[in-house]
């Protein structure tokens, strides 16, 4: 035998680690050529939605149209790729204490992976607009505003 056997444990063990990193390394880039980078390059374009409910809306028509709006996530198809482009969407009733709601009830929070898949779902998506037209019957009055996280200046 070349080597004792305490020192033969301690080389395989050490090819053993040195394997795996050279393996877990190739594995992570294979995957970022495979499926890209976990992050954006552009960061996620976030559409804020707030909403005033006219005094006549029922309960019932305010649940209605909150459960239509979450229902946007599934039912807004990018026309190219065919799937689903809304990232996420998430909301609910104000219960804020500071009384600055101005009227304002409800909230809902998009997040979109571009400014440009933003702006199919806000001009074009047919989806949403059937969404627009069944909100008026209920919407008093309508709050937008899009940002992307982390921008603060025009570039």
């Amino acid at each position: 035998m070349l080597f004792p056997r305490k020192a033969f444990g301690a080389l395989t063990f050490a090819l053993c680690v040195a394997g795996l990193f050279v393996f877990s390394n190739s594995i992570v880039q294979w995957s970022v050529y495979l499926f890209g980078s976990h992050a954006p390059l552009v960061p996620y374009t976030t559409h804020v939605v707030l909403f005033q409910f006219k005094e006549t809306a029922t309960s019932f028509a305010v649940k209605e149209i909150t459960s239509k709006f979450f229902g946007l996530k599934k039912s807004c198809v990018h026309p190219e790729t065919r799937r689903p482009y809304i990232l996420s969407i998430t909301g609910g009733i104000d219960n804020s204490i500071e009384g600055l709601q101005n009227g304002v009830s409800h909230a809902f929070i998009l997040r979109f992976s571009s400014n440009e898949e933003r702006d199919y779902y806000v001009k074009s998506d047919p989806a949403h607009q059937a969404f627009k037209d069944a909100a008026a019957a209920v919407v008093e009055k309508t709050i937008v505003v899009d940002f992307q996280e982390g921008v603060f200046f025009n570039a």
